[in-house]
């Protein structure tokens, strides 16, 4: 797969794959009722048996959505997973008060949503208490969460699945579905960059064409030096390096090195000389310059034309 190909998928899985379905489906008061039954026994299984502690803190979601007859609830039971998370390092003594405390806790809220939806025509205050439970800090959102929570969740969950594989009690990493988009996001960053950065690099290296209306030798090299040395004594680096490397093609021509071509780019110039010619060296270093200088719009300095004047000195071009 190409770079390019890539950086676009990461960004297209990033803005679309938020739209996956990552959460069970929202359960009725009964059914919560029962799941909280269910984690209250399992609980108390745990008391003696701490090993099913890891399984149990796994298959708990950070909150479960209930569907009542007048509105829904997300329910957090995240401090159930950190509960029992925190007791896999305590002693046996700690961690038995631990998951007492912990299956109390279910136990009457348990019981409180039990009552909920039951008729009580003539108790109006159990039904404000019970509304009251169920706008405390665990049943705080009233809303489902959006389409990139549930994305964070489901990366997050897996991350941290595959980091207990190494270590069970690795603790809960809040921020790790965070975490792994930033990651993506600058891997995607990173590929375009350097894929941006080799199709430059890979431009300047092949050369653009510099199509002239007359063959370089068509005038003297010591013309095409002249007018490049006054450029230079105006300090417009740029445009006496530009002709100097003309002069120094026209040098050449003039040897009969090649055969004249005005189409042929400054990298097709050095290929077209013998590997054995003296010329082969400073005419490399000569093309380098020209091409960041001229094609590069690299900023060029006096330093800059004084070694390509050296160059073009080993050229013979004086």
């Amino acid at each position: 797969m190409k770079p390019l190909q890539f950086a676009t998928i990461a960004a297209l899985f990033l803005l679309l794959g938020v739209g996956w379905s990552m959460d069970r489906p929202a359960r009725t008061i009964a059914q919560f009722a029962d799941q909280l039954q269910t984690y209250e026994n399992k609980i108390n299984e745990a008391k003696s048996a701490a090993q099913k502690i890891p399984a149990l803190r796994d298959s708990i979601p950070d909150a479960i959505e209930v569907q009542t007859s007048r509105r829904d609830f997300k329910v957090e039971t995240k401090f159930l997973r950190d509960a029992l998370n925190d007791s896999l390092t305590e002693k046996p003594d700690a961690r038995a008060r631990t998951l007492s405390d912990l299956s109390d806790r279910v136990h009457r809220m348990h019981a409180e949503v039990a009552l909920y939806e039951q008729p009580d025509p003539v108790d109006d205050a159990m039904r404000t208490r019970l509304d009251r439970i169920l706008s405390a800090r665990e049943f705080n959102r009233v809303r489902g969460p959006s389409t990139l929570e549930l994305f964070r969740q489901r990366v997050g969950a897996w991350i941290l699945k595959q980091l207990r594989k190494l270590n069970p009690k690795i603790p809960d990493l809040a921020n790790s579905g965070y975490i792994f988009v930033w990651i993506v996001i600058a891997l995607a960053t990173a590929v375009a960059g350097i894929w941006l950065y080799r199709l430059s690099r890979q431009n300047l290296i092949s050369g653009k064409r510099e199509i002239l209306p007359f063959l370089p030798a068509s005038r003297s090299w010591h013309e095409w030096l002249a007018e490049a040395r006054e450029q230079a004594a105006q300090r417009k680096w740029r445009d006496a390096i530009h002709l100097g490397f003309w002069a120094a093609v026209s040098c050449l021509e003039a040897e009969g090195v090649w055969a004249p071509n005005k189409a042929r780019t400054p990298r097709e110039y050095l290929q077209a000389i013998p590997d054995s010619s003296q010329a082969k060296q400073p005419f490399s270093s000569l093309t380098r310059t020209f091409e960041a200088s001229w094609y590069g719009a690299r900023m060029t300095t006096e330093t800059d034309f004084a070694q390509f004047a050296a160059h073009l000195e080993s050229l013979g071009c004086r």
